[in-house]
């Protein structure tokens, strides 16, 4: 089964539906699998052990996508996003993450699909004035992708992702050093085992975290994990238990330096989970309840965690619905006190992130949408702004995955694929907005 492509999600109907689309979604561009939802499929809790975190390639989400119509004057807009590379790949490409230390050094990971011989990695480097391919280290003749990268600085730079075995398919993690990528070690799953990476940060030297679980096929099984870098391997961290009980399950990462990380988790009793997030202060942990809307049967999951300075940090999530967000959430630790945010102007996040100025965005789909919109939180309001026509006029059908903000300027970065019109079928595209 092909690896869809999209965030676990925790009841068991979604698995059901994520092998129905992986069993289309690839190079099948009217089924919008592989777009609907851009970083490593998982099954649906995996005996509670993964967290709903962007189960966007449902029977629901395809059919929105596919009768969402054409671009519409929405996307024919003014915009001030910029497409940074064109759509015109020899092979179909996807771009699932982003990362940036300055204007003059940027990252994008993602997969390349030609043929019959599986995905292979893909990484392109910015150098401020084009995108590189990039070697991306051997993986043996082991198909593979790469799903998460995180930038500290020039030469200290991580990616995540997974190898595609025929029975188990291992986390990949690997390090630039300013010169190369280079495979650092990682403990495969049990044979029969599936893994999944939730998020990788990096915060300087042997400081960056990962977080991955894996699954079984046969028995459901699974085991969620946060692990951290000591500068030689990457050791198991426990979190704290959470305030109400339920099994913790660690997902997304962000933070300001070592001493001030972040991580969301859900704590899970059956089918039920309620949104937390932890902070590291460099000596032990905190953890907090993320305040949600409203009750919900299910429970709500905190899909995003993105901080914009040291006390301040935004939660994104959705309700706990593996087949489609019924409502979403936002709120702002400021330091203090929680304080909540209107609904998400899109029906789900795909991605969220900062821009060099400390504003919050985020990315997804508009109600009947082909292409994702990207949306600022002013502070007071949500501002919605539309990809620029190079994407929604020349591509079916688009979405964002990846959002970064370039250290040094007001700007930001955003990744993501775009169903192109023609041969190679999918196309990684890479925006900017305040980038020269």
């Amino acid at each position: 089964m092909d690896r869809t492509t999209g965030r676990p999600g925790t009841r068991r109907i979604w698995l059901c539906n994520a092998v129905t689309v992986c069993a289309v979604a690839l190079g099948t561009l009217g089924t919008f699998g592989t777009l609907a939802a851009p970083a490593n499929a998982a099954p649906a809790n995996a005996a509670n052990g993964a967290s709903a975190n962007a189960a966007k390639a449902t029977p629901a989400n395809v059919a929105n996508a596919a009768t969402g119509g054409t671009s519409g004057p929405a996307a024919r807009a003014a915009t001030p996003w910029t497409l940074r590379t064109p759509l015109s790949e020899t092979v179909s490409t996807e771009f699932w993450d982003v990362a940036a230390t300055g204007a003059e050094d940027a990252w994008a990971v993602g997969r390349k699909t030609d043929g019959t011989d599986g995905p292979t990695p893909v990484i392109k480097h910015w150098n401020g004035t084009t995108w590189t391919d990039v070697p991306a280290a051997g993986t043996g003749d082991e198909p593979g992708q790469l799903e998460k990268v995180s930038a500290a600085a020039p030469d200290d730079v991580w990616a995540a992702g997974v190898q595609s075995g025929e029975t188990t398919s291992p986390v990949v993690v690997r390090h630039w050093d300013g010169e190369k990528w280079a495979d650092t070690a990682h403990a495969a799953p049990p044979e029969g085992w599936m893994s999944f990476v939730g998020d990788i940060a990096a915060f300087g030297e042997k400081s960056a975290w990962l977080t991955s679980f894996d699954w079984d096929q046969s028995s459901g099984a699974s085991t969620s994990r946060l692990e951290r870098w000591t500068g030689s391997a990457w050791q198991d961290v426990s979190l704290p238990a959470a305030p109400g009980g339920g099994e913790v399950q660690p997902w997304d990462i962000t933070g300001t330096g070592p001493d001030d990380v972040w991580i969301t988790a859900e704590a899970v009793t059956g089918d039920v989970s309620d949104p937390l997030l932890y902070h590291w202060n460099g000596r032990g942990w905190t953890v907090r309840e993320v305040p949600t809307p409203a009750e919900h049967p299910t429970g709500w999951v905190a899909n995003h965690a993105v901080a914009t300075g040291r006390g301040s940090v935004y939660v994104v999530g959705k309700t706990n619905d593996a087949e489609a967000p019924e409502a979403t959430m936002a709120a702002q630790w400021t330091g203090s006190r929680w304080r909540s945010l209107p609904a998400l102007p899109v029906d789900e996040a795909n991605a969220a992130g900062a821009d060099g100025a400390g504003r919050l965005w985020i990315a997804g789909w508009s109600a009947g949408g082909r292409h994702s919109v990207l949306s600022r939180w002013t502070g007071t309001k949500w501002a919605t702004e539309a990809l620029p026509a190079d994407v929604t006029e020349h591509s079916e059908m688009s979405t964002v995955s990846g959002i970064a903000a370039v250290p040094g300027t007001n700007g930001v970065f955003a990744a993501g694929t775009a169903g192109c019109q023609s041969d190679p079928v999918m196309c990684g595209l890479v925006v900017s907005r305040d980038v020269r």
